[in-house]
Parts: structure tokens; C-alpha cells; sequence
């Protein structure tokens, strides 16, 4: 298992993961429980991850939200 830390508006908190996308998946779940603000997680080496939410169209154009 890995060490991760995952920052929200209100707070910040290790946690363990077997993957990244474990690790991102626990993160969203864990700020979502607590009713809290996610805006990222980081691995023990820096590397960063956050969630960016997108709308596809009939013409497969990405737009952000």
C-alpha cells in the first residue's frame, strides 16, 4: 500500500491506497462522506492528481465545466 494525502477546502488527510486510482477514488469518497470540498490528491513522491469535470456533445466536442 501506498501513502497518500488528500487536501480539501477544509482540511488535509493521509490515507492508504493500492493504486493511484484507488487512491483518487477513496479520496473523492472520503471528502464526499464528510461533506467536505475535494481539490486533490498527492502521492508520496509530489505527484499530484484532481478531478476535472467535462461535458461531451453530439459532435464529440469537450467542453469544461
Amino acid at each position: 500500500m501506498y501513502e497518500y494525502i488528500c487536501y480539501t477546502k477544509q482540511a488535509s488527510w493521509k490515507f492508504y491506497a493500492d493504486t493511484d486510482l484507488e487512491a483518487a477514488r477513496l479520496g473523492l469518497f472520503y471528502a464526499w462522506r464528510d461533506g467536505e470540498d475535494f481539490i486533490k490528491i498527492e502521492n508520496a513522491s509530489g505527484r499530484r492528481y484532481t478531478i476535472r469535470v467535462c461535458i461531451i456533445d453530439n459532435n464529440n466536442s469537450i467542453s469544461t465545466l
